[in-house]
């Protein structure tokens, strides 16, 4: 699929390119015209046309009602591309302005419920995160299809994992995998393994944990998404540590710099810097 990406990405004109790139940053999974302006920095009408070109490469779905979505391999791909051709300076001020778009205005819907608490999770202000990405799950069972009430369901366990509320969140994440692998949609079923990872890893879990993230990375692995696949061994370098296991530990983040190296991002010199906190015993033999 990457080879394939590419090919469709290098025949855009450079305008929908740029908004293919700046839409990977953007944290709601649906979105309109209006996000889609905020986050390029362009009129309404400009950005309806550069959605337009980027349906007609396959490069974004129509979601139906004037509103879009990245498929989960392609917005990895499209934020891989904005770390290589955009300044940290110009992602950080698209992903301010998509961000205060989202918060600006008066949600209604449960799209915009979910893009307001999905944009309140992004700023950390939990509690605020949690009462909208409950009115938006009850919107989305009474309005939405089975795929739109699962990611609600998501977006709310990751919200209720940060304010605190582990059993909660875990009670609400526990059956996800399973139900979206029944809709046959691996990305979000990694998401929710790695998600549902994170929760018990918080609640003193790590066996568990390392299992989730374990299942997480078979999928990621098949997608080509290095950065993910990247993200995923740091998450079971977490689990490692809280196990006690130094050497998994290092073997992990050890996989994480060389999948980090092999895509523009900075997150490999994290890694690296967590690596060499290591003592050198507890490396890989």
């Amino acid at each position: 699929m990457r080879a394939t990406f590419e090919d469709s990405y290098r025949a855009l004109p450079p305008d929908a390119a740029r908004l293919l790139r700046l839409l990977g940053l953007q944290p709601g999974d649906d979105f309109d015209a209006g996000a889609a302006a905020a986050v390029a920095d362009v009129s309404a009408s400009a950005a309806r046309d550069l959605l337009h070109t980027l349906a007609g490469s396959g490069l974004v779905a129509d979601a139906g009602g004037g509103r879009y979505r990245l498929p989960g391999p392609v917005r990895d791909y499209a934020r891989e591309w904005a770390a290589r051709e955009d300044g940290e300076e110009e992602r950080d001020a698209a992903l301010r302005r998509v961000l205060d778009h989202y918060l600006a205005g008066a949600a209604a819907g449960e799209a915009e419920l979910e893009a307001e608490g999905l944009a309140l999770l992004h700023r950390e202000r939990w509690a605020e995160a949690v009462e909208a990405l409950e009115e938006g799950l009850r919107l989305a069972e009474r309005d939405g299809d089975r795929r739109t009430v699962l990611l609600a369901r998501h977006n709310l366990g990751r919200a209720l994992m940060e304010s605190g509320a582990l059993d909660r969140a875990i009670g609400l994440l526990g059956p996800l995998p399973d139900e979206f692998a029944a809709l046959s949609d691996d990305p979000d079923r990694a998401r929710a393994l790695t998600t549902l990872g994170e929760a018990y890893l918080r609640a003193g879990r790590p066996v568990a944990a390392t299992n989730f993230f374990g299942q997480a990375l078979e999928i990621v692995r098949a997608e080509e998404a290095p950065e993910r696949e990247g993200d995923t061994f740091v998450h079971l370098a977490d689990a490692a540590r809280e196990r006690g296991d130094a050497a998994a530990e290092g073997a992990a983040l050890d996989r994480a710099i060389a999948l980090y190296d092999s895509v523009p991002t900075g997150k490999a010199e994290a890694a690296a810097r967590r690596r060499d906190g290591l003592t050198p015993s507890s490396g890989p033999s």
